[in-house]
């Protein structure tokens, strides 16, 4: 947990950047089941167990709910569960239901919006936060 005061972020949060496939999601159409939307290639600039700073090359406004998988390689053995240790890695995508909260298009290059994380599982959130403590520990320990 964040000791800043100023920052009312509940979790650490990394800068580290994975590739990432991002996909709005029309409920109505995923029930039934007629044709998905564009799927987009994509960049997770920071993360968190509560949400993410994307850049792609469309921007989705507010209150959007996209679909991200997520490339992060070996996530499951972060996931603290009694057979991590044993996954055969490379690890499947992390896919991850989140919510726009803000968008922001530069006056060039990729958009970036950041996304609130809904319906995230306790082994997606565990795995995240672990992964965070682990990036922040060994860059912590370069720098020393």
């Amino acid at each position: 947990m964040l000791t800043n005061s100023t920052d009312r972020r509940s979790y650490d949060r990394i800068d580290h950047d994975f590739k990432a496939k991002i996909q709005e999601v029309d409920l109505y159409q995923e029930l039934k089941l007629t044709r998905r939307k564009k799927e987009l290639d994509a960049r997770i600039l920071n993360i968190s167990a509560s949400g993410a700073l994307i850049s792609a090359p469309q921007l989705f406004s507010e209150k959007t709910i996209v679909k991200i998988d997520i490339d992060m390689p070996e996530w499951q053995k972060h996931t603290g569960s009694f057979f991590s240790h044993d996954v055969v890695l490379p690890s499947p995508p992390m896919t991850i239901t989140a919510e726009v909260v803000r968008s922001k298009k530069p006056s060039s290059g990729d958009k970036t919006f950041a996304v609130r994380f809904v319906g995230l599982d306790g082994i997606r959130l565990r795995a995240i936060n672990n992964m965070v403590k682990e990036f922040t520990r060994r860059k912590s320990f370069r720098i020393s």
